[in-house]
């Protein structure tokens, strides 16, 4: 599922408004890959770090496009990795219930997590202005 949010953001800061992102996901604990788009768009591919997390059906990855059109920066999040979250959650019910906790945890932790980068996008551009 792809969700897309537009904020005012002028050209001067567009490189700075990316970097602040990866820092604060940084300090939040995820692990990120920062890809440069033919089109000039910027791609965050960000996952929290613990490699527990996979196991137990917690691993928690998004991709987040940033898009700079004039004074306007259009940023789309997209969900990953939904499939391990399901399949834990089946075998779980089935066989090893408490995982189903823990897959339902990180699926959880997953769908907050866009609203969570679009409020720290919104506070930061406010605090630039």
């Amino acid at each position: 599922m792809m969700q897309s949010r537009s904020f005012f953001c002028p050209i001067s800061i567009f490189q700075d408004l990316t970097r602040a992102t990866q820092d604060w996901l940084s300090a939040e604990g995820f692990k990120y890959q920062r890809l440069q788009m033919e089109d000039g768009g910027i791609v965050l591919q960000i996952e929290k770090v613990g490699g527990w997390r996979k196991a137990l059906g917690m691993s928690t990855v998004i991709h987040i496009v940033f898009h700079q059109v004039e004074n306007m920066v259009n940023v789309e999040i997209g969900n990953g990795r939904w499939f391990d979250k399901a399949a834990v959650g089946l075998l779980s019910t089935i066989v090893l219930w408490p995982l189903a906790i823990t897959a339902g945890l990180g699926a959880w932790q997953q769908m907050k997590l866009p609203e969570r980068v679009y409020g720290y996008i919104a506070e930061y551009l406010d605090e630039s202005k």
